[in-house]
Order: structure tokens, then C-alpha cells, then sequence
């Protein structure tokens, strides 16, 4: 074979061979999912790296062991506490930074329904692939989503564990309140910026069911929607035994509410039936639900669990 033909024969080869490896080298293998938008989806079947956009989405990865694949959160992601020294992509003021999120080079964002559609369509016009979780609605879907992003990010396993354990923790409060009757009316205060029209939660809402399977009975349902205001007139006449907190991490402590003006008349107050609570364990979808299950529970009814339980 002549010099000529040699190299001829070098580039046919050449040619033949370099889209080949660089298939084999470049290409990763996608998985395809239904989002909470009714979105199909396409993420990298085994995920490296991520940002969540909720507190809620945050807190899941870590219970289903995934924390380590997480760049970056949101402002309000707070747990568990080595959340604090991950970068923040969202701010008070500015909404999500688009620009921030680009240089992590995330394999997904995981957004709720707290992101925009706005924000959600400029990060995939951007590149980027965001995977919406929408909110359960009780906790049979929180369950079904607990599965769901495990499936995403490569922890099936320790979804189905997670999901049977919370599953057995909630049927040991149902299984305390068996037979209960004796329901107490409950506020729960969300916010008493203005006492004299203070924010609770309604029908519809987790904080509420909860309220319900602890053996209580939500005072916020008899109002109109989900987040409410109610006067203080209404308040009194309503009369409930037992007021939580949730505002507590602003100052709101029993003493103080016990010196608001015209509250000392209110049965919660004058019996002392008033406990701080912390508000996250009931307003954040993910697996911490279960814990405000069971501190309510044990918090209207101390005589249905044992010492120490």
C-alpha cells in the first residue's frame, strides 16, 4: 500500500470511528417523568447534583438520604441546619437568580408551587431542567410525592423506607386517639400582628387535618377559606380551650398573648391552655408533617401517650 492510499485509508477509519466514541462518551441516559404541572419531563437517570426552591423539597431530599446532591436552596430552607451553608438562589427582594443557578449547572431544579411560572419558564429557556412538585393536599399525597422525587433522584429504596415508617408513626397517633371524644376547640394562631384580627388556617389545609386526627376541632373551619382572618369579637364568642402558637418565633409567647387587651376573657387563656409550636412542622409539605402530627397530638391529648413516648 502507497503513502497516499495509507492516509486514505487513516481518514475513512478516522471518520468511522470518532462519531461512535464520541456518542458513547457524550450521550447520558434520560428518564422521563410526569411533573406536578402535568409536565412530561426529562432528567439524567442518575442525578448528581440539584437546587430546591422550597423548604418543603430541601427538607425530603435529606430525609431520603439525597442531601449531598444539593448546590443550593432557597431563602427560606432553613433545615436541617447544615442547609445554612449551602448558597441561596432566591432572595427577599429579587426573586430566583437565574444566574446563580446557571454556574451550579444542576442536573434538575426542583421547584414547588411557591416558583413562578414566570420564573419556571426563563430557567428552561435557560437550559435549565426544572421538575415541579406540586403540594399534597393530605397525607396520603404527601406519600405519593415522598415516592415520587425518590424515584427522580435514584432513592427508591429509601423512599419506600421513609414512606413506611411516617405511614406507622401516623397510624400509632390515630391508633392514641381511638375513641376519643373529648375534641377541644383549637385556634391556631398563624398571625397576631393586629390582635384584634388575627390570621389562622381553615378548611383545606394541612394544619386543620391535623387538628382533626389529633382529636380537635379546627375553629379556623367555620370561616371562609384557607387562610383567614377573624375578628376579635368572633374569637371570644367562639370561645376555644386551646390556642397554638404558631407565631411563636416572633415573640408571640404565652404571656404575651395572656396581656393582649380583651383576650383574658378567652377559656384557652384563662385555663393557660396556650402553647408555642413551631409553625414549620405544619406549614411545609414534606416528611416533618408527621413530627407536628404527633406534637399536637400529644399537646391536646398528654394522657393518651405514655411518658416519654
Amino acid at each position: 500500500m502507497n503513502f497516499e492510499k495509507l492516509v486514505i485509508f487513516l481518514m475513512i477509519f478516522v471518520c468511522a470511528v470518532v462519531p461512535v466514541c464520541a456518542q458513547e462518551t457524550d450521550t447520558i441516559e434520560m428518564v422521563t417523568y410526569l411533573d406536578g404541572l402535568d409536565r412530561e419531563v426529562s432528567v439524567p437517570s442518575e442525578i448528581t447534583s440539584a437546587v430546591t426552591l422550597a423548604p418543603s423539597l430541601t427538607e425530603t431530599l435529606y430525609f431520603l438520604g439525597a442531601g449531598d446532591l444539593i448546590k443550593a436552596v432557597d431563602i427560606n430552607s432553613d433545615y436541617p441546619e447544615s442547609v445554612s451553608e449551602l448558597e441561596k438562589v432566591t432572595s427577599w427582594d429579587t426573586g430566583v437568580n437565574y444566574e446563580l443557578i446557571l454556574s451550579l449547572d444542576p442536573d434538575i431544579v426542583f421547584a414547588s408551587e411557591m416558583t413562578s411560572l414566570d420564573d419556571i419558564s426563563n430557567m428552561e429557556d435557560l437550559g435549565l431542567t426544572v421538575y415541579c412538585v406540586k403540594n399534597p393536599a393530605d397525607f396520603s399525597e404527601l406519600f405519593e410525592t415522598i415516592l415520587t422525587i425518590g424515584g427522580v433522584v435514584g432513592r427508591e429504596e429509601e423512599a419506600v423506607s421513609l414512606v413506611e415508617n411516617l405511614k406507622l408513626r401516623v397510624e400509632k397517633v390515630k391508633a392514641a386517639m381511638d375513641g376519643c371524644e373529648d375534641r377541644a376547640l383549637v385556634f391556631y394562631e398563624l398571625d397576631a400582628t393586629d390582635p384584634a384580627k388575627p390570621w389562622t388556617a381553615g378548611k383545606g389545609t394541612f394544619i386543620s387535618d391535623i387538628i382533626g386526627l389529633s382529636c380537635g376541632e379546627n375553629l379556623g373551619d367555620s370561616l371562609d377559606g384557607a387562610w383567614v382572618q377573624i375578628s376579635l369579637e368572633a374569637l371570644i364568642q367562639a370561645d376555644p380551650s386551646v390556642i397554638l402558637l404558631g407565631d411563636a418565633a416572633y415573640g408571640n409567647s404565652p404571656e404575651a398573648v395572656a396581656a393582649r387587651t380583651g383576650w383574658d376573657g378567652i377559656s384557652a387563656v384563662k385555663e393557660g391552655k396556650l402553647f408555642e409550636f413551631d409553625d414549620n412542622l405544619v406549614s411545609r409539605p414534606g416528611p416533618r408533617l408527621v413530627e407536628g402530627l404527633e406534637v399536637i397530638a400529644k399537646l391536646l391529648h398528654p394522657e393518651r401517650f405514655e411518658i416519654g413516648q
